[in-house]
């Protein structure tokens, strides 16, 4: 497999911000969470479902594109292992894909950008609200087993934001 250089590959240039050549948004905790907040607190269930297809958008064309350019990233294992190392290098957190068949599986992350971030603005929640990441793995998993778009429904059973031990994600083929 062809060396990865994660310095050529997140390149910025200017004001814009590039991964393999696709114009990403970084932005600090702050952001990410006041637009949450905003989308929660707006629309509701509404808001929610657009940051989590907004994400899966992302991460779907994003990884299809990356994964194009490194071709002999072949084996699921491997591509799992790849978007988990993505996900920590964009700076997200951390993710493993546990269990994981096409048909769906579990994916758990003991540490999470939005969790930081979400705890020190605006404490405990009572509901999980790990929604970007949500679609980032629903985005990825479908990548990652050439499914459609849309195809794979990931729900959060445990969240940090909760205070629990760490974020627990269900994934599931869409009905």
């Amino acid at each position: 497999m062809r060396h990865i250089d994660w310095n050529s590959e997140l390149v910025r240039d200017g004001h814009g911000l590039f991964l393999s050549g696709l114009p990403i948004a970084m932005h600090c905790h702050h952001y990410s969470i006041n637009l949450q907040k905003t989308l929660e607190d707006t629309l509701g269930t509404q808001g929610v479902e657009l940051l989590v297809e907004a994400a899966e958008r992302a991460a779907y064309a994003g990884f299809r594109s990356f994964l194009s350019k490194y071709s002999r990233i072949k084996g699921v294992k491997s591509r799992l292992e790849f978007a988990s190392t993505l996900y920590q290098n964009c700076g997200l957190g951390i993710i493993h894909f546990q269990d994981m068949e096409s048909e769906g599986g579990v994916v758990m992350s003991p540490s999470s950008h939005h969790v930081t971030g979400w705890l020190a603005k605006h404490g405990r929640r009572q509901t999980p609200g790990c929604h970007f990441a949500r679609g980032w793995i629903a985005g990825v998993l479908a990548v990652i087993y050439d499914r459609p778009f849309h195809y794979y429904i990931v729900e959060e059973t445990d969240c940090k934001m909760s205070r629990q031990e760490r974020c627990i994600f269900h994934v599931r083929e869409r009905a």
